[in-house]
């Protein structure tokens, strides 16, 4: 049996959320394939191959002897998918084919299971061109209809195919995992706050700087806390998004403006050290199909402030605090509480530690795994 994997997200240099996916769930899947012969994963006759742009890079790199790695070489940057992979698959089809991300080849084998991650296009049309919003909606349309199967990331991201596209039969949810490396930390904080210019107390987010992700609430809700906390400021993590300019004008013009700090994007290595560091993760986001944010804030036992609605309840249960996203009073009030209330703050951390244990990506893999196989 070969399953084969569009890995070209997964190998991107500066990866975002579904390129991390990707990773991940390919990283375990590696494992997974090279258990001992009477594991219950294992299949003998199993091989793998890896469908990339570019030569793989990293770790990625390092494959089982089951596995191997094509490039598909494709001068130009758009429809590589579409043209060059559909081409291999009219070609040399794998048996299985398995797309992390929102597009297949229009060129697919009969089996063909998809990773359909949320339907922003739909609820935050503005924040797509209308290429991209007509493609991604026409494949994520097409994938529920036709696809043998599509797998999606959380029940609120599957009620809301449902509500866009009817019953689905074919539609099955795999929560997502989080990236270990986000844990409690006791040392080295310091250098690496240095590094950006931070300084304790702050507080945190993380995600483009845009509409969505409610970025400039998150501001004004800073500039309350900031008045009777002299000492607070606010790091921003993340890169433009759309409606950038209206988040620019709103720190050019604060009160604030040089304690709220914006890197932009952040190596790999130093994003779990700023989260230990951080007083509160502030998520109030407008719509999210998962939100590995708010796991990795627990992880770190950094306490969260996030939204109601949309995946995020369901991901933190009783180990988050959730606000209205556009009520910025109650924004502001959760977060003071947060930070001064220890006995509040020592519950949300204990909670979130306990909420983790739910997830892994080795958990995803797995079920992603007996999806592809059976």
């Amino acid at each position: 049996m070969i399953i084969g994997i569009d890995a070209s997200r997964a190998n991107e240099e500066k990866k975002t959320g579904v390129g991390w996916y990707s990773y991940h769930v390919i990283q375990e899947l590696k494992h997974l394939t090279t258990q001992p012969p009477n594991h219950p994963t294992t299949s003998q006759s199993l091989r793998v191959v890896l469908y990339t742009n570019k030569p793989l890079q990293g770790e990625l790199a390092d494959l089982p002897e089951n596995w191997e790695e094509k490039v598909l070489h494709w001068f130009p940057k758009r429809l590589w998918t579409q043209i060059r992979l559909s081409w291999e698959m009219l070609m040399h089809k794998p048996d299985v084919l398995f797309i992390p991300a929102h597009v297949f080849p229009i060129i697919h084998p009969k089996h063909t299971v998809m990773t359909l991650h949320d339907i922003a296009a739909i609820r935050f049309p503005e924040a797509y061109n209308w290429f991209e919003r007509w493609y991604t909606l026409w494949s994520g349309k097409f994938a529920v209809k036709n696809l043998w199967k599509v797998i999606t990331i959380s029940e609120f991201t599957k009620s809301e195919l449902e509500k866009e596209f009817g019953s689905l039969n074919n539609v099955s949810v795999i929560h997502l995992g989080y990236n270990e490396e986000y844990h409690k930390i006791q040392q080295g904080i310091g250098s690496v706050l240095k590094k950006y210019k931070i300084t304790k107390p702050y507080l945190l987010s993380i995600g483009r700087l845009e509409n969505k992700k409610n970025t400039v609430n998150i501001i004004r809700a800073f500039e309350e806390l900031r008045i009777t906390n002299n000492e607070l400021s606010l790091v921003l993590i993340g890169k433009p998004g759309h409606g950038y300019e209206k988040v620019k004008k709103v720190i050019e013009n604060s009160e604030f403006k040089n304690d709220i700090i914006t890197p932009g994007w952040v190596e790999n290595d130093d994003l779990p050290i700023l989260m230990n560091g951080a007083e509160v993760f502030v998520f109030p986001s407008l719509y999210e199909g998962f939100g590995i944010p708010v796991l990795e804030a627990q992880a770190c036992g950094t306490p969260v402030v996030t939204s109601k609605g949309s995946s995020l309840e369901e991901v933190g249960k009783d180990a988050c605090i959730y606000v209205d996203p556009q009520n910025v009073d109650e924004i502001v009030d959760n977060v003071a509480k947060l930070i001064e209330d220890n006995e509040l703050r020592e519950k949300m951390i204990t909670k979130g530690f306990k909420n983790i244990e739910r997830f892994s990506w080795e958990k995803c893999a797995r079920e992603t795994l007996n999806h592809l196989i059976t």
